[in-house]
């Protein structure tokens, strides 16, 4: 009986979507030493400029890998465990192909199944997918990790046995081993916010109206090209194995979704009611307290956890900068490095892992973990 975790990137990138399943694999791989990691992509999709050339050769590709996996799937023991993650990086009809090959290996077979979401569509892009899709996928699974407790409820009204649930709550964010974050001196009382992630219009349109009192840093991808406000400075993008923030002074890491500053709107918005956002770990893993939208699914976590605040609209940032002192700050850092050695490490994963293997009662594969 082993652990196996099903490895669907075929890209690397500057996002969360990548960053989050790396760190994933990164951690069995490591943390688990008696697991197997099973890539799925055996052949690369091809790029070509010649679209017949490109169409062929991707039919052949996505062909040639499921037949592979299919293959590895059969050969797998009774009991054997399988992670996979949803949604699954691939075309829909790919995916849908792995999921049913999953499912029969389960019920052939009797392997077992954990899926764990990163992304969960039927909310992140609502009226625009059936939710039955993935709710179907979702219950023939013997365990599902389930973002946080505002997603599990999601689950269980939408007939999602509760009993094989568990929450991850946080995702971990693993740094590159020679990697140390910069400690900078806090000797300067200047308060700034941070915001990384994509900042086209379409994702955080809320930036190009907004008009801060206080500096206002920005990283990440497809910023517009136009004059941002005078106290918003572009600092550029970074490899996210190896962040390069400037975190000095009385620095926050700031959670918002949509168009306004009055409160998180839109799809992106309405999802982070129900997501747990990687960037809010992005920030935690570089020591940053963070502020949060007060209706996330995170704003619980914050507040218990007193590493930041959790606020309705942008306006009242500065409210809490005004009341802020060196004190106040200093103690909310500290709560912030107790959650950062957990990110940093993959504490949050091996967690969920370990309350998996405990309902499906594998005592062996808890004892595996390090």
């Amino acid at each position: 009986m082993r652990f196996h975790v099903i490895n669907d990137l075929y890209y690397k990138d500057f996002h969360a979507g990548f960053k989050a399943r790396y760190d994933v694999y990164e951690t069995i791989k490591s943390d688990i030493p008696t697991s197997n990691t099973y890539n799925f992509y055996k052949v690369n999709l091809m790029h070509s400029k010649y679209r017949i050339r490109r169409i062929f050769s991707r039919r052949y590709a996505n062909y040639y890998n499921y037949l592979t996996f299919k293959k590895y799937i059969a050969e797998l023991d009774a009991n054997d465990v399988v992670l996979v993650l949803i949604p699954f990086e691939s075309l829909f009809n790919v995916a849908k192909a792995v999921y049913n090959s999953l499912y029969s290996a389960k019920i052939k077979r009797g392997i077992r199944i954990i899926m764990m979401i990163i992304d969960l569509d039927s909310i992140r892009r609502v009226g625009q997918i059936d939710p039955e899709n993935e709710i179907k996928y979702l219950d023939f699974a013997d365990i599902v990790i389930s973002q946080n407790a505002e997603m599990s409820k999601w689950l269980i009204s939408n007939r999602i046995n509760p009993a094989k649930i568990v929450n991850l709550d946080l995702f971990d964010f693993r740094l590159d081993a020679n990697y140390q974050v910069i400690t900078a001196s806090n000797e300067v009382f200047e308060k700034n916010i941070i915001f990384g992630g994509n900042l086209t219009p379409e994702k955080a349109e809320f930036l190009y109206k907004w008009r801060p009192n206080f500096k206002t840093k920005l990283y990440g991808i497809n910023l517009k090209q136009t004059q941002l406000p005078e106290n918003m400075e572009y600092l550029g993008f970074f490899n996210p194995s190896s962040p390069t923030m400037d975190v000095s002074g009385v620095s926050f890491g700031l959670v918002w979704e949509g168009s306004s500053i009055e409160t998180c709107t839109g799809l992106a918005g309405q999802y982070l009611k129900f997501s747990t956002p990687h960037k809010l770990s992005m920030y935690l893993s570089q020591g940053l307290p963070v502020i949060v939208w007060k209706e996330s699914a995170m704003a619980k976590f914050v507040e218990e956890n007193n590493i930041g605040y959790t606020i309705h609209s942008l306006s009242e940032i500065d409210e809490i900068f005004e009341k802020m002192t060196a004190q106040v700050y200093a103690d909310i850092k500290s709560n912030v490095q107790i959650i950062k050695e957990k990110v940093v490490h993959g504490e949050f994963l091996k967690t969920a892992l370990s309350k998996c293997f405990s309902k499906l009662n594998i005592p062996e594969l808890q004892e595996a973990i390090k």
